[in-house]
Formats: C-alpha cells, structure tokens, sequence
C-alpha cells in the first residue's frame, strides 16, 4: 500500500516528558486515528509533522520526500485544522474569501461558499464573534476547499453537537473518497473515530502502545468481570490489564484466551485507552 505519511522514530524531550520512538504510517485513501489522554504526545507528533516543532531524532517523509525538504507548492498540499483553528478573527468569511483567493494556487470559491451554506456558517459576521463549534467548522471549510492531499485534524469535532459532528464525519468521508487523499485525526470522541478511522494508533506517554487496523483492534480486546477468586485462578500471562472494582475486578483480555465460563463483551477504542491507561498487570 501507497503511503502518503510516514512517522520514522521520532524522539522529543520536553522536560519530564519524552517521545519515544513513535513509529506509524497514514497510507494512501485511508483515515488514521491518533488516540491517547491529555499529555500523551499527539499534539507534539502533530506539531512535528507541521514544521511548528522539531523532533530531537527522527524522520518524517511525506509522498517519500521528507517534510523539511517540501517546496512552498509542495507544502500546500498538506492541509491541516488544529484546536485553536487560528482564523483571523477580525475579518468575516467573505473577506476570508477574498485573501484565501491570493494564498492557495488552487482555491475553490465555488466549493467554500457551498461549504459555508451546508455547515449554516454566516459570511457577513466577523469570526471573533463566531462560537467555538462555528469557528472549527469554517476552519474544516477552508480545508475542504483548496487541492489538498494530507488533511491534519486536532480534535475537529470538540465543541460541536452531535449533528454537526456527523456534518463533519460525513464531509471527512467524501474528502477521501480520492484514494490518493489521505487522513490523520486526533481526537478524544472515540465514538466518531469508530465510525470514520481505517487504522488506529495509540500513544501511551510518549510511545505507541497500538498501531492496528481499526476492525481487526475493535474484535481484538475482550472484557469481562470477576471475583477475587476467580482473578487468582486467571492466566498472568493472558490477561492484559485489570481494573480492581470493591466487589472484584474487570479484566481485558485477548477474545481468544477468555475462560469459557466467563461472558463478555467487545472493548471499544474508549475501553482500550481506560484499561492501558488506568489499568494495571494481573
């Protein structure tokens, strides 16, 4: 498979905090989601493959090429929306238009403004009065409406309703609808990234815990609870991470190596980061 992405070892030390190792690819027509809690290191890979940090060690090749080596032509091919969507917010969309117009060699007018009317996003209104959920979606719109094939997205669908938040996911959708785009997202709503993401990776303090096909990790992990004497009868070796509860414990454990007196249920990308995060080894 084609890959329009690749993260190589990348190293970063910001003082307690250290990026180890983080290895992954966004392949050609796919979406990847980036997980993990508060501080684990997206936002720094995130930072790094925009150019905003540098890695201590480490590469990051965008189409092969690597990313530091990228013509301003070249550059403008990477797309991105980050958290703060840094939209000047003294202008108004239509003004945004018109400057937009003169940056991106290939902008679309035509596409922005069909955006701005499907998203209910006003063109005459200054953004600094916008909310929060209206200046992530005219952000997702400028995005959308230049030739773009890597589209980068910080939490794109924080603050947002839930109808909005499908607006959003069903626009990500037709956007790689071009196999030769490709999409990498952040985000703390597992839930969108069940629905949208073709692979997961989940960064743990610093280091990649999971790097899967969404699927295949959503059929993968198993949980299922017990009493303190079932745990002691329990194989260490196949349980992957417990979490003590007053009346025993929850386990998460490979589907296949379940006990058969045991009934349980699939973990979902929420269950998965709990249990690596809050959990521990039997």
């Amino acid at each position: 498979m084609i890959k329009k992405l690749q993260v190589k070892s990348l190293f970063k030390t910001y003082g307690d905090f250290e990026l180890n190792n983080v290895t992954f690819d966004v392949p050609c027509g796919t979406v990847v989601g980036l997980i993990g809690e508060n501080g684990a290191g997206k936002s720094t890979v995130i930072k790094s493959i925009l150019g905003c940090t540098h890695p201590d060690k480490g590469e990051i090749l965008f189409e092969s090429k690597n990313i530091d080596l990228l013509s301003d032509k070249e550059k403008q091919k990477i797309a991105f929306v980050l958290d703060d969507t840094g939209l000047p917010m003294e202008l108004t969309l239509s003004e945004l238009n018109k400057v937009l117009i003169s940056i991106f060699d290939k902008w679309d007018q035509g596409k922005f403004n069909f955006l701005l009317g499907r998203m209910n996003l006003p063109k005459d209104k200054t953004i600094k009065n916008f909310s929060k959920g209206m200046k992530m979606k005219a952000a997702i719109a400028v995005a959308l409406s230049y030739d773009n094939e890597l589209l980068i997205l910080d939490e794109p669908t924080g603050g947002l309703d839930p109808v909005s938040r499908d607006e959003i996911i069903e626009m990500l959708y037709d956007y790689i609808q071009n196999e030769n785009k490709s999409v990498l997202i952040s985000s703390h709503i597992t839930s969108d990234l069940e629905k949208l993401c073709d692979y997961i990776v989940y960064l743990n303090k610093g280091k990649v815990v999971l790097n899967e096909e969404k699927d295949a990790l959503l059929e993968k992990f198993v949980i299922y609870s017990c009493d303190e004497n079932d745990l002691k009868e329990l194989d260490r070796k196949k349980v992957v991470r417990i979490m003590r509860r007053a009346y025993g414990a929850d386990v998460m454990q490979l589907k296949e190596d379940v006990p058969e007196r045991f009934s349980y249920r699939k973990a979902g990308l929420e269950d998965i980061m709990l249990f690596y995060s809050k959990g521990v080894s039997l």
